[in-house]
């Protein structure tokens, strides 16, 4: 199973104000497009893939909401607007969500009200965090399973990545210019259908 753990520290948790933080403030429609950069190929989308959005911008709890591609049933659109519909909808389904539960609101998508650290920690596939400074993408075997680990256009804070190396992860690069999380998630993808992985 290929993993996409994508750190969104602004993107809010309350369906009304997500939806209104489109074009603005947090810009939560950089999301959509790591749906669509994570799931889809040419007529189809990818069941071994899971991507999770952790949703840090709450009162309570953060929200991780998880679009796994083997259940995933047909989504209203692949569009932007219909896919933030989609996140909001199942923000809506976590409403009030008491600490460490999960909802699923529809078919392959399900919401958990789990920190960022929490789900790197409960890994059991390797993590791989991307770093430019890291080993070369290219130089690594990548395995079957894995979790690639990313964050939104705030960069990842610094006890973030240490903790993340203590619990085993390795840095991994794309190269030396920093790409949107949605151009980093086809590369990887690239490089593990070319891998045969």
């Amino acid at each position: 199973m290929r993993e996409f753990v994508v750190r969104a520290r602004s993107a809010p948790v309350e369906p009304g104000r997500f939806l209104r933080s489109v074009g603005n403030g947090p810009h939560v429609e950089y999301l959509a497009q790591i749906m669509v950069s994570a799931l889809l190929v040419s007529k189809g989308h990818r069941a071994d893939t899971r991507v999770s959005l952790v949703m840090e911008g709450s009162r309570d709890y953060s929200r991780m909401v998880t679009i796994d591609g083997g259940p995933l049933g047909s989504l209203p659109g692949w569009h932007e607007s219909a896919l933030l519909g989609v996140l909001a909808e199942a923000l809506t389904a976590a409403r009030g969500l008491a600490k460490a539960s999960r909802v699923e609101p529809m078919s392959g998508i399900s919401v958990s009200t789990l920190s960022f650290e929490a789900a790197v920690r409960d890994s059991t596939a390797p993590v791989y965090l991307l770093d430019r400074k890291g080993t070369d993408i290219r130089a690594v075997e990548l395995p079957e399973d894995a979790r690639f680990v990313l964050t939104d256009h705030i960069p990842m804070p610094k006890k973030t990545i240490s903790y993340l190396h203590r619990l085993g992860a390795s840095s991994i690069s794309l190269g030396p210019t920093v790409l949107h999380a949605a151009q980093c998630i086809t590369l990887i993808h690239n490089e593990l259908d070319r891998q045969g992985v």
